[in-house]
This record gives C-alpha cells, sequence and structure tokens, in this order.
C-alpha cells in the first residue's frame, strides 16, 4: 500500500465505524429478533403512582418504554426480562420482582410501544395508585403539524 492510500483507508474505516448500528445498550428499539435482554422497569424520579415503565391500559394491552436501556443480563435494577418474538413483537416474562402499572387511558405515549406480557395474573404486583394521579387523556391529543 502506497503511503497516499494510508490516510483513505483510515478515513474509510472511521466512517464505516461510525455508520454502522451502535453496540452500545441505548435503547430497547436496537435489539435483533430472538434476543432476550433486561430493562429497569421503574422510574425513580417519576411521581409516586406512575413510576412503573411496564403498564397496562385500560383495553387490558401492555405497553413498555421502546428506549428503555438494557442490559444483556440481570444485574442491579435491571430486572424485567423481554424478549424480542418475530411473531409478537416485545414479549415480558418475567417482572424480576418490579410493580406493573395501570395506565389511564388506551393511547400510547411517546416512546411507548405494544408489548405482550406472559406473567401469569397471580405473580403480578401492581403500583399503587397515587391520589394525585393525572386521570387527563393527554396521550390521546394529536397536536396538528403545521
Amino acid at each position: 500500500m502506497t503511503r497516499k492510500k494510508m490516510p483513505a483507508v483510515a478515513v474509510l474505516t472511521v466512517l464505516g465505524l461510525a455508520a454502522g448500528c451502535s453496540v452500545e445498550d441505548t435503547a430497547l428499539r436496537q435489539i435483533e429478533p430472538n434476543t432476550t435482554v433486561y430493562i429497569d422497569g421503574w422510574d425513580e424520579n417519576a411521581d409516586k403512582g406512575d413510576q412503573a415503565l411496564v403498564e397496562q391500559k385500560p383495553s387490558g394491552m401492555w405497553v413498555l418504554p421502546i428506549d428503555a436501556p438494557f442490559r444483556a443480563k440481570r444485574t442491579g435494577d435491571f430486572t424485567v426480562k423481554v424478549t424480542l418474538d418475530p411473531g409478537r413483537g416485545f414479549v415480558v416474562t418475567d417482572l424480576g420482582g418490579t410493580k406493573a402499572g395501570k395506565d389511564h387511558d388506551n393511547c400510547l405515549e411517546a416512546g411507548e410501544t405494544y408489548a405482550f406480557v406472559d406473567v401469569p395474573a397471580t405473580g403480578l404486583q401492581w403500583e399503587p395508585q397515587s391520589k394525585n394521579a393525572d386521570t387527563s387523556n393527554d396521550d390521546c391529543e394529536v397536536i396538528p403539524s403545521e
């Protein structure tokens, strides 16, 4: 390889690395089908009664945050086991002791995605509802774009 071609190869290598998918475990939406990961299903900083990140809608459907950070193994607060099933989408098979939440409307909030929860009803622990919980349908409102 000549000296003139060397810088071009280095630039192409850096560009190739930058253009590829991130290898960081930064968002649940990054996992591939048939992958099982663990997310933190509890938001310590949220209002009481709205800390559970795995929630059941009044319709019975379940949601979870699509951008939730994850780990390949259960560790620390990352205890909610989620698999991306090619036929069903996201499936929660173990809440890992994390409480589930009851959502107040049937609309998706920005950043949520539907999921299946394959945990027996007897294995569910529910987050206590706050007396000050937001019961508006703000997730259902569509703001017209200009």
